[in-house]
């Protein structure tokens, strides 16, 4: 069986179950798939079938675990808190000016200087919460400019940018941007 073909099936497991029962599953499918080996491409048939069949139950018990409910409320959190701060710095920091183009400006930086610890405390409670606050902030940029707000296209192309980046940024310094370590190829 070809690595690829193993390293795609690590990932599978990976999303749906605690890496040492993934390890575990997936030895016991390796381990029965050699065993059974009569051509390249019934073992692989034969492995394929059994991942597949495995679904229905991985997913049910990935469900209720419940694991993926604390990420997106993790993550939910995390994007009012960033709106938050984000209103509180742009409101007081804008008072001071009266040019559109630096108050702009201002909430752009705003926004970024209050995205990066809220990913960075999204990540340290969830790792995959991090990821999701970055896809929440590049959504509603990408609705933003669909809907045809008054901000200019490059204040919304900059937050479209930057925006998940500031979240990756403090995940990325908390050290939890990875929800689980790579695991070594079996061969």
């Amino acid at each position: 069986m070809s690595p690829s073909t193993i390293a795609l099936s690590q990932r599978i497991l990976a999303r749906l179950m605690p890496p040492a029962q993934a390890e575990a599953l997936l030895g016991d499918l390796l381990e029965e798939c050699r065993l059974r080996v009569e051509s390249p491409a019934s073992a692989t048939r034969w492995y394929w079938m059994q991942l597949v069949s495995s679904m229905p139950v991985l997913l049910w018990t990935s469900l209720r675990r419940g694991a993926w409910l604390i990420t997106i409320v993790t993550a939910v959190a995390s994007y009012i808190a960033a709106a938050a701060i984000e209103l509180a710095l742009g409101y007081s920091l804008t008072r001071m000016t009266t040019s559109e183009s630096v108050r702009l400006v201002i909430v752009l930086l705003a926004n970024v200087a209050a995205l990066a610890p809220c990913g960075y405390v999204a990540a340290s409670i969830r790792p995959g919460a991090a990821r999701l606050l970055a896809f929440l902030m590049f959504a509603t940029t990408c609705l933003m400019l669909a809907t045809g707000s008054r901000a200019p296209l490059w204040f919304g192309g900059s937050l479209l940018i930057l925006g998940p980046l500031a979240t990756i940024a403090g995940a990325a310094l908390s050290g939890r941007w990875r929800t689980r370590k790579p695991s070594s190829r079996r061969a």
